[in-house]
């Protein structure tokens, strides 16, 4: 199983509540920019798509099963950073930026640039990443 794979799992099995509300809205922008893609398809000789409306019904079971990931990963991130009281730690962004500088093919400064000079602005991925990891690692342990 993949890293994605297992942390789909995870987010699926977690128990947290999610508002329909935030299942709802998460609904309505995956089918705007479904919408707008079959549009763009259409626009630049691609697939033509007469029927949007019948072709995002025919696939609404998997589009709010997509909905309900998207509005409920969060939460998950957040209840396990509580609860695990994980943190970033600054060596941790320094090391972030590095890696993110050497990806991109520019310099730490202009990551500091883009981020902040302490460079706070990556530690909500940098957070993310780490609780993901530690759920990918202890999906055996039922921990959830």
């Amino acid at each position: 199983m993949s890293r994605e794979e297992a942390w789909h799992r995870f987010v699926d099995s977690f128990e947290v509540e999610v508002p329909e509300e935030a299942i709802q809205n998460e609904l309505a922008y995956i089918k705007l920019d479904l919408r707008h893609r079959m549009q763009y398809d259409r626009l630049t000789g691609g697939d033509v798509h007469l029927f949007p409306g019948q072709e995002l019904a025919e696939q609404e079971e998997e589009l709010l099963q997509a909905a309900l990931f998207e509005a409920k990963e969060p939460r998950v991130v957040q209840a396990l950073q509580q609860q695990l009281q994980i943190g970033v730690t600054q060596e941790e962004l320094e090391a972030e930026a590095r890696a993110l500088a050497a990806r991109e093919r520019t310099t730490v400064d202009a990551v500091r640039t883009f981020f902040g000079e302490d460079l706070a602005g990556l530690a909500p991925d940098v957070l993310r990443r780490k609780v993901i990891d530690w759920a990918v690692a202890h999906m055996d342990d039922n921990v959830v």
